[in-house]
């Protein structure tokens, strides 16, 4: 059986200014936090908000090419227009080769890097108690995200 999936959403958070906080490198890891200012969900099956509160309680890295890696851990909670509250939390990964780094995190070069210079991909889960939406406890999704000046985007598919 080969894998399909269909369009889900598209998601548009909004980090806190300042993102993100770096913890720094522990023994144990190299952690950074950033925390979820907002955002927005558009899509034909899900639309609405992503409520304020989340974060992203990342841990950074580096492979033998220099390049950045970064594991992503987001929890969030998102509010679809017609009131329902579904918890989202995912995984992925962010790889940015060497040569891209600067553009990545000057915010006016990022604006011309092309998203196809970066690997950036989530695996979200959700978690919901309304009947509406019910449906969301049983898919697995992923996710090509997408990074911008005030926080990231993400194209979200239903793996079938």
């Amino acid at each position: 059986m080969a894998l399909s999936s269909r369009p889900l959403c598209r998601v548009s958070i909004t980090l806190e200014a300042g993102a993100p906080i770096a913890v720094g490198a522990s023994p144990w890891r190299n952690r950074r936090v950033s925390h979820i200012a907002g955002g927005s969900i558009g899509g034909e099956r899900l639309r609405g908000t992503v409520e304020p509160g989340g974060g992203d309680w990342s841990e950074l890295g580096t492979n033998p090419e220099g390049d950045g890696l970064t594991l992503l851990d987001v929890r969030s909670l998102w509010k679809t227009h017609d009131g329902a509250r579904i918890y989202v939390a995912y995984q992925g990964r962010l790889v940015i080769p060497s040569a891209v780094l600067p553009a990545f995190r000057d915010p006016e070069a990022l604006k011309a890097l092309d998203p196809a210079h970066y690997y950036f991909r989530i695996t979200p889960l959700f978690e919901t108690a309304d009947p509406r939406y019910f449906w969301l406890n049983g898919i697995v999704a992923a996710g090509i995200g997408t990074r911008t000046p005030d926080g990231v985007d993400y194209d979200i598919h239903e793996l079938l």
